[in-house]
């Protein structure tokens, strides 16, 4: 199993709403460092003198977000993958910022799926509305576990549909 199979296995058992943003980001920048090199000049001297320099751990392209602006200012990704990269990115860091860690039923998560352009272009906005009517209604505890257990559903989609788009638009 490659590792980012394995941390997207990890990613349904996260107790919180932090260490599934933790374990997200690390998916993320993995797959942003597995298709970066498609995006050079597919030449074997390029790639061993100038590309794999650059890929090395504590390089210059070690973190998301120099990796996904670089990818955006070549044009190899869209606005709206770009924009839900650095979503994950900001949120983490609000998260880690935080003394305790963030609960998948927090208003804070809420906001970061609404945010998020890869669930919000899916045809019929069916993940958004189910968690809107589980989280505005009148049956309180019950509806606490069924929405929490939504939302780790859909952040778990989310990050799935953002490395699909990450891939299919890297590919093009």
């Amino acid at each position: 199993m490659s590792r980012e199979n394995a941390l997207l296995k990890k990613l349904e058992d996260c107790e919180d709403a932090s260490s599934f943003l933790q374990i997200s980001n690390q998916v993320i920048n993995l797959k942003l460092k597995a298709l970066l090199p498609r995006v050079f000049v597919q030449d074997a001297l390029v790639m061993e003198y100038a590309v794999e320099p650059l890929l090395r751990e504590n390089g210059p392209l070690e973190t998301t977000d120099v990796v996904s602006k670089l990818m955006f200012a070549m044009g190899k990704i869209s606005l709206k993958t770009y924009a839900d990269i650095g979503l994950y990115n900001q949120t983490l860091e609000y998260a880690a910022s935080l003394p305790e860690a963030l609960q998948f039923g927090d208003d804070v998560v809420y906001d970061f799926i609404k945010s998020q352009a890869v669930l919000s272009s899916q045809q019929d906005g069916y993940y958004l509305e189910s968690i809107n009517k589980i989280k505005f209604s009148s049956f309180e505890a019950f509806s606490q576990m069924r929405y929490e257990s939504l939302i780790k559903t859909v952040l778990n989609l989310s990050c799935e549909l953002l490395l699909e788009n990450l891939e299919s638009e890297i590919n093009q």
